[in-house]
């Protein structure tokens, strides 16, 4: 068979497995966007979700659990001690078992790990979806409690703990909720058929003339100083009707090629110009460019797959620039890290690295200008030392994702080096697309449903420990709750007779003083005899119209002291009554049941001022039982009782009684005689 038809059949294999792999991967991603929305509902309406934090215990206390048998091997559990953000006092060991092909992450207490545990198989580290290492970390639920923008508090567990429960899910919500809008460029991303390769690193590491040595072209600007301050997109000609030109993309507009209004067009030569006279403008550009190579050397123009090259503003330019490339990561499938080999990683590096790792398992790192340093061993053995820390697994594939060389030399002269970058750059974006294209999806759910079994497993505990609790406090209580129920007949009589008792108390004595009080002033008499009020005297035949008034407004007061005290009296057999039912509370509650707070008062009844029972109830703290004054009739104070009319001084109807029924008298007695 032709050595061209045997590659043909080879990709033609691997394109088939790869779409294989694409659709269970559509599958888990869909699946995983399920359970965030089940755990986001579950979090808002059943369970408000705890915040665990997990510790290291002591160098004893650490120690892996072995199975008390000989010939068992050591457990690849780790133990920690678990607490939750929102309660530190609650504390329990647990066990944690990092996740294998086919079986998630668990959590068990630790008394019942020790309990339970059985022989297991001496695994590989390499079958482990998480690493032991990172077994007791959250990945993509982590929170981040940076304190402004250069630290971070020396302990995030006590800014978390200042928060309420509720406070904290909120937290965890936002995050859930931003895992699910990921996962939906997760999606896009897996059913695009393109890739997107994008080409970042520090600033002077060399990304320009990097993308110029894999184009084989002078396109990007090149400078001593930082020039590259816009996104600049490159495609090959063939999706641009195989024309080479620029095309100045508009901001806020969805970008078309087919609409011309979303971008300007312009010539390739313009583009070192444009990018210097916008440096301060975040640019997005896409450039169409033809590639003259074999479909077997060219990166764009590969047959295969459809493939955009993005050079990207160097980290650390400006705070703007350096968070746009952190957020176009998200849409990347591969990302090519370009390291200059005299300064190595810096800050910025390693934060985007860290980040880039949680999703993208494999990194594609390009250590620039390394023919220039004198110590080459030297220089690679630390490289290598800090991608061990930033991305493990590109450490364990370094010698196909980590290369040492010079992009500038690439130009001048054949060289071996930069040509097995190409090679393995080549293999690992169009041969290795299940590595490189489906892979970052892949780690991110790994990571994410990760996070997911930890939340669950602590919540679970916490779970338990509250349910056993409120089985503890049910178990003493129903005890209790059937005592009640069978003395609650009693109860009931002994109150109903204290009510009755104490309101035909009430009502009689209250009727006794006011008919009392009525009858005397009737009679012309005070309704009832209290020191300091007295009838006025009589003034004489002038004075007698004044006088009138005052007798009405005297015998009115009178009355309303009768009111008072059939007030105070009724009070006073209140109380007795409420003391006879706080006693009948403690005859009847069994012991252990809480007692009731509420504070009686009884100068608070009788009010008809709601305001006043408000402030009276702020002022005491007590739960009042009325208002703070009297019923407020005020007869002796009413304008319209006191006005005095002329039958208030002569009073007619007697003297027509004493006239007239002295006479009906006498004649009824001359005709019986």
């Amino acid at each position: 068979m032709p050595q061209s038809e045997d590659i043909h059949s080879k990709m033609e294999d691997v394109q088939e497995k790869y779409l294989e792999q694409k659709e269970r991967l559509l599958g888990a991603i869909d699946s995983a966007k399920t359970i965030l929305s089940d755990l986001r509902i579950f979090n808002r309406d059943s369970w408000v979700v705890r915040y665990p934090q997990l510790r290291d215990q002591s160098a004893e206390e650490s120690t892996p659990v072995e199975v008390s048998t000989s010939k068992a091997p050591k457990r690849k559990s780790i133990r920690r001690s678990l607490s939750f953000a929102d309660d530190p006092t609650f504390q329990t060991d647990v066990v944690l078992t990092p996740a294998r092909k086919g079986m998630a992450r668990s959590m068990t207490l630790a008394s019942i790990a020790d309990e339970t545990a059985e022989e297991q198989s001496n695994e590989e580290d390499e079958d482990r979806l998480v690493a032991p290492s990172d077994a007791a970390d959250f990945h993509v639920f982590r929170l981040d409690l940076k304190l402004g923008s250069h630290g971070s508090s020396s302990s995030p567990a006590a800014l978390v703990s200042q928060l309420e429960k509720a406070s904290i899910a909120n937290l965890l919500d936002d995050r859930i909720g931003a895992s699910m809008n990921h996962i939906n460029k997760l999606r896009q991303r897996v059913e695009d058929k393109s890739s997107k390769v994008l080409v970042t690193g520090d600033l002077n590491a060399g990304k320009s003339t990097f993308v110029n040595a894999l184009l084989k072209r002078e396109v990007m600007p090149v400078d001593q100083q930082p020039c590259t301050t816009a996104f600049c997109e490159v495609h090959d000609a063939a999706d641009n009707d195989g024309k080479e030109e620029l095309h100045i993309l508009k901001e806020g507009i969805p970008y078309s090629r087919e609409d011309e209004s979303t971008y300007t067009r312009a010539d390739l030569s313009e583009l070192e110009s444009i990018v210097s006279e916008n440096e301060n403008v975040q640019q997005m550009l896409k450039v169409y460019l033809r590639d003259a190579r074999s479909p077997t050397e060219s990166l764009l123009s590969n047959g295969i797959v459809d493939i955009s090259l993005i050079d990207a503003p160097g980290l650390n330019r400006d705070s703007m620039k350096t968070t746009a490339v952190f957020a176009r990561q998200e849409e990347i499938d591969v990302v090519v890290f370009v390291v200059s080999a005299e300064n190595h990683f810096t800050l910025s590096a390693k934060e985007f690295l860290w980040n880039a790792s949680n999703e993208k398992a494999y990194l594609f790192i390009v250590v620039n200008k390394y023919e220039q340093i004198r110590d080459k061993a030297k220089c690679r053995r630390l490289v290598l030392e800090q991608i061990k820390q930033l991305s493990p697994r590109t450490f364990e594939d370094a010698e196909d994702l980590v290369h040492f060389v010079d992009s500038a030399s690439a130009f001048q002269k054949d060289s071996q080096s930069f040509e097995n970058l190409e090679s393995s750059l080549r293999s690992f974006v169009l041969v290795k697309r299940a590595k490189s294209k489906l892979t970052p999806a892949s780690t991110y759910l790994t990571h994410l449903l990760s996070d997911v079994d930890l939340l669950v497993g602590a919540n679970a505990i916490v779970a338990e420990t509250e349910l056993e609790r409120a089985l503890e406090d049910l178990n003493r209580s129903r005890p209790v709750l059937e005592k009640m129920k069978n003395g609650r007949e009693a109860l009931d009589e002994s109150l109903e007779h204290v009510e009755e008792a104490g309101s035909s108390r009430s009502r009689m004595r209250t009727k006794e003083i006011l008919n009392d009080a009525l009858v005397r002033v009737g009679q012309g008499k005070l309704g009832v005899e209290v020191s300091g009020l007295n009838m006025p005297s009589y003034p004489g035949f002038l004075g007698i119209w004044e006088y009138a008034r005052e007798v009405r407004k005297t015998l009115l007061t009178s009355v309303d002291i009768a009111v008072k005290l059939a007030e105070d009296e009724a009070r006073k057999i209140t109380s007795t009554g409420v003391d006879k039912v706080f006693q009948l509370g403690e005859d009847h509650l069994p012991e252990g049941v809480e007692r009731s707070r509420r504070v009686f008062m009884p100068e608070a009844m009788f009010s008809t001022d709601k305001l006043a029972r408000k402030k009276a109830r702020r002022q005491s703290g007590a739960l009042l039982a009325g208002g703070v004054y009297t019923l407020g009739i005020s007869l002796g104070q009413r304008p319209d009782m006191l006005e005095t009319t002329f039958f208030d001084i002569f009073d007619v109807q007697h003297q027509f009684r004493i006239h007239f029924s002295d006479k009906s008298s006498e004649e009824e007695g001359e005709e019986g005689c």
